[in-house]
């Protein structure tokens, strides 16, 4: 069965950010001293669950096991994964930390691929190191993974060589080891967040009994920096075994050649040495009475944390374990939709919160409730908190209620069936995956709606109420955990009396509310069609209504019942008054929560409750846009509704509230850490102070309201030109004619858009004294930025010679930085080539390092870039940039989100179609003379600005 995390909603991403490498969801698997002791079975061998019969599952004579799935989305690739059933659970106090560093050492030699050359392989067939290349460490799995963007024989037999070099090769030199501490120490301070040290000090209060906390995975920074070789050899030997890996393929594969490559890859792998043991986790409590714990940091946001635990071991993974987590699912989704309405109401206490349940490391359950608010009104939040759990155990919920999630659940897997035969192999490979780390039966999106279907009008609001109760019934405290950025004295006594004061506060039965039906069907005749033309080798269909609107077909098959939505209309940021500091950010955390005239955000949940319809404009650079994903049923509501969106905003005055609590949230949060002042200050330095860019004062983000934004959006919406496009699953009449309905029966706007050239002027600060910013975390923690200045992205060839020339010098960064030096976790290669500013445009370098590094990172950047403007710029560098572009040139083909970002602009930008279908060949036709000529004219190092950003609170 799916095991989840015991803490969900802002916990939850807390937990995600311990995850050594890309992050993976912290679960355990069920019974493993008897998977030690017999052969391992598939979860479906002892379930009444159907498993998906395309799938293959396999097993060597050695204990591996394998799984193969055919699957040709997108056509000629495949995904591996290859996970290992072990974790920092696992290790022993010396070794706290290894199974992440042997993920490091994965990548730092192997019997037959010397160190460094294992990434350097994949970038020559066209993989990405962290896009393609990539792997993880939890708490009880390490997992592998490739995304092989073709499925010729030499790749196919590469990645699974790559792979059995992992799994049973390593070298483990110690030189290399020695190099990799630096790397991992980077990466500790990277993930050394308050979201972190929240969660250590959270789960040390909820979970005491656990050794979670002393588990991390990524570990003790002493034994990181002291763990002798032979330390790696024994915790790799004990768990790095056939018996424990699973190894998983999908893609346009042949299942019977496949499963012949992998038995001859890996059926010789015989385990070296003692197995390890799984050490016992600990156990969850029932029997802690009402307590609560306090965690004060200057950076950390104001979150309480209500939870209840309980003991327990985990079941098997069958239809009636489905059927009956079902009802508690829907319970909490009902309390947290109550949250949802009442964080809008004026004079809300809190921003936002969730209900959630988890099944624990298979050694306990937990009901949580999670909310976030501001400083000061933690005691008001807290007993919304209570009086809302009350009232949801005391009087339950209400029929309309229980409707709204059924329709939700319903709609979502109806999609998901309708949507099965064009999945990704990389979705697929994650979730077979995940079914396996969960001992989860994986089956058909079909057969889960069909299940739901036979039960789903069985379920009675009676039913929901029991199994909402029994969850916060029979368990221990609540445990009360508050996290603030403003100490408080006596804070646990205080927590406790602000409960047990709201205890005494009665509440009533919740209303039940009627449903409305949607009010913006009808705005007038539809449009007639006055021009309609096909791009006919893009197959683009591109049409103009008689009141100026723009249309762009694009039908594909790559993604069955799904079709991706684009809008623009007037000229985003470019209209907003330039004295006005603060307008996107409002537009993008308020507008949407203003809800329409008639409808409030809270009626539109009701109303478009099972459709899959979006509501939501932001400013872009040069548009008022709006993306959605929508189905061929529901393209008429999406139209209906985002023309709603022009024609009747809310501008509701509990949005600008909530607003306001978000600014108070969000804003001390931004020097907390380096890439938070990036965000909010170098964004806008690099670009000659321009307040469309980075993020305003605190005090100017409160001043902006719904009356500075009303004037632009007005004009823009009633004025501005627009188009449309439709990328997918089309019906091209049919969505011709729900356009007509809607945006084709608009008033006569702009046929195009407004040219603003005064405000297309964005310059790069022609000062290089060196800057220095600082924030107010970790004092091991700096940020080193350089930024070259470029030119606009109006050449073709030019821009894509900068894009190799960045990708060039990420090879570098990461060889010199990371390899050689070991000063950072992840140097960073970035090149912007405006279309919109001309003359705009730069190439920029960042590496998070230790403080006592930034100078030596310095001058190894400015080495690095003097050596590239000389000549020292390889044909297999070149390669190795290049290749992983074309490769994701010809898969995105095959992707309805390229193509959406191509067809969006398809009639008033029609250069991008040219640069769409020549891109392969101007990437290809660059040569290292070409990359070498970028790196002298552009990378000068006393042309560069350099900003480093260091902590207030170091020495």
């Amino acid at each position: 069965m799916q095991h989840r995390p015991l803490f969900n909603g802002i916990a939850l991403s807390l937990v995600f950010a311990l995850m050594a490498a890309c992050g993976a969801q912290a679960t355990n698997e069920a019974n493993e001293e008897s998977k030690r002791e017999t052969p391992p079975t598939w979860a479906h061998d002892t379930s009444d669950l159907e498993p998906d019969p395309a799938v293959v599952y396999r097993q060597l004579e050695n204990g591996m096991r394998y799984i193969i799935l055919e699957n040709d989305t997108p056509s000629g690739t495949a995904a591996l994964r290859m996970r290992v059933d072990g974790g920092s659970f696992n290790e022993r106090d010396d070794q706290a930390g290894l199974s992440h560093f042997l993920e490091h050492m994965a990548f730092n030699g192997s019997t037959n691929v010397p160190e460094g050359e294992m990434v350097k392989i994949l970038e020559r067939f066209g993989l990405a190191f962290g896009a393609d290349t990539n792997a993880f460490t939890s708490f009880d799995q390490i997992q592998y993974q490739l995304d092989l963007p073709s499925i010729d024989d030499e790749l196919i037999d590469t990645g699974l060589f790559l792979m059995r070099e992992a799994a049973s090769n390593l070298t483990l030199d110690p030189e290399a080891i020695e190099k990799e501490r630096g790397v991992i120490e980077s990466e500790e301070r990277v993930r050394n967040t308050y979201g972190l040290r929240r969660f250590m000090h959270l789960t040390g209060f909820v979970a005491p009994e656990t050794i979670i906390v002393d588990r991390l995975p990524i570990g003790d920074l002493e034994v990181i920096a002291t763990a002798p070789a032979e330390r790696f050899r024994e915790l790799y030997e004990a768990y790095y075994r056939p018996e424990r890996t699973t190894l998983i393929v999908v893609g346009d594969i042949n299942s019977a050649d496949i499963e012949a490559r992998i038995k001859e890859t890996f059926g010789d792998w015989q385990p070296v040495g003692e197995p390890g043991d799984d050490a016992p986790i600990g156990t969850l409590s029932a029997d802690r009475p009402l307590e609560a714990a306090f965690f004060y940091d200057p950076d950390v946001p104001t979150f309480i944390s209500i939870s209840t635990t309980k003991p327990g071991e985990p079941a098997p993974d069958t239809a009636e374990a489905r059927r009956k987590r079902l009802p508690r699912t829907i319970g909490n989704a009902i309390l947290s939709r109550r949250f949802a309405t009442l964080s809008r109401q004026e004079g809300a206490m809190f921003l936002s919160a969730g209900a959630s349940h988890s099944e624990y490391f298979d050694i306990g359950e937990a009901a949580s409730l999670d909310i976030t608010t501001t400083p000061e009104n933690w005691p008001a939040a807290l007993a919304v908190g209570e009086q809302e759990l009350r009232r949801a155990i005391d009087f339950g919920f209400t029929q309309a209620e229980l409707t709204e999630q059924i329709a939700n659940i319903r709609t979502g897997l109806k999609n998901a069936a309708d949507q099965a035969a064009t999945r990704s192999s990389t979705g697929l490979a994650a979730s077979l995956a995940n079914a396996v780390h969960g001992d989860d039966v994986f089956t058909t999106p079909a057969s889960s709606l069909e299940r739901f279907e036979s039960f789903a009008e069985d379920i009675t609001v009676e039913e929901v109420n029991a199994a909402f109760r029994e969850q916060w019934t029979g368990g221990s405290g609540p445990l009360i955990h508050l996290s603030n950025n403003i100490d408080i004295e006596n804070a646990d006594e205080q927590i406790v009396a602000a409960w047990t004061e709201s205890q005494s506060t009665p509440v009533d039965p919740p209303a039940d509310a009627g449903t409305a039906s949607f009010a913006y069907t009808d705005f007038g005749p539809p449009g007639e069609v006055v021009s309609d033309t096909r791009v006919d080798d893009l197959d683009i269909r591109a049409l103009i209504f008689e009141n100026n609107v723009r249309l762009n077909l694009k039908k594909t098959d790559f993604e069955d019942a799904r079709i991706r939505v684009s809008l623009r209309v007037g000229g985003g940021q470019l209209e907003f008054p330039a004295d006005q500091d603060g307008l996107a950010f409002l537009m993008a955390a308020a507008f949407s929560q203003g809800g329409l005239q008639a409808h409030s955000v809270d009626d539109l949940q009701t109303i478009l409750a099972g459709r899959s319809v979006s509501i939501g404009l932001s400013a872009g650079a040069d548009s008022f846009g709006a993306s959605a994903t929508t189905t061929p049923d529901d393209l008429l509501l999406q139209m209906q509704v985002l023309a709603a969106v022009l024609t009747a905003p809310g501008y509701r005055p509990e949005a600008e509230a909530q607003y306001g609590q978000l600014v108070d949230v969000f804003y001390p949060t931004l020097d907390a850490e380096p890439a938070g002042i990036v965000q909010r200050d170098v964004e806008r330095i690099i670009r000659g102070g321009d307040i469309r860019y980075g993020i305003a004062s605190q005090d100017d983000l409160k001043a902006r309201s719904f009356e500075d934004l009303k004037p632009v959006l007005e004009r823009a919406f009633t004025e501005g030109a627009i188009e449309i496009a439709l990328v997918g699953d089309i019906d091209e009449d049919a969505a011709i004619a729900d356009v007509a309905q809607t945006f084709g029966a608009l008033p006569t706007r702009r046929a195009d858009p407004v040219p603003f050239d005064e405000a297309k002027t964005v310059r790069f600060p022609d000062d290089r004294t060196p800057i220095t910013l600082t924030h107010e975390g970790s004092a091991d923690k700096s940020l080193a930025l350089t930024y070259w200045p470029t030119t606009d992205g109006f050449d073709q060839k030019s821009t894509y010679t900068r894009t190799l020339l960045r990708a060039i010098l990420r090879l570098k960064l990461t060889d010199t930085l990371r390899e050689e030096l070991g000063a950072t976790y992840s140097p960073g290669a970035g090149s912007t080539s405006s279309t919109l500013f001309p003359g705009y445009g730069y190439i920029s370098a960042s590496s998070e390092v230790d403080p006592a590094d930034i100078d030596l990172v310095y001058n190894a950047i400015d080495q690095i870039v003097l050596d590239m403007a000389a000549g020292g710029i390889s044909a297999d560098e070149l390669q190795r940039a290049r290749q992983p572009i074309l490769e994701n040139l010809e898969e995105s083909r095959e992707q309805n989100g390229a193509w959406l970002a191509i067809v969006d602009e398809a009639q008033t930008d029609p250069e991008r179609l040219d640069r769409w279908r020549t891109a392969p060949e101007v990437y290809a036709s660059i040569t290292t003379e070409d990359v070498i000529d970028a790196a002298s004219t552009w990378l000068a190092p006393d042309n560069a600005l350099k900003i480093r950003i260091v902590s207030t609170n170091a020495e």
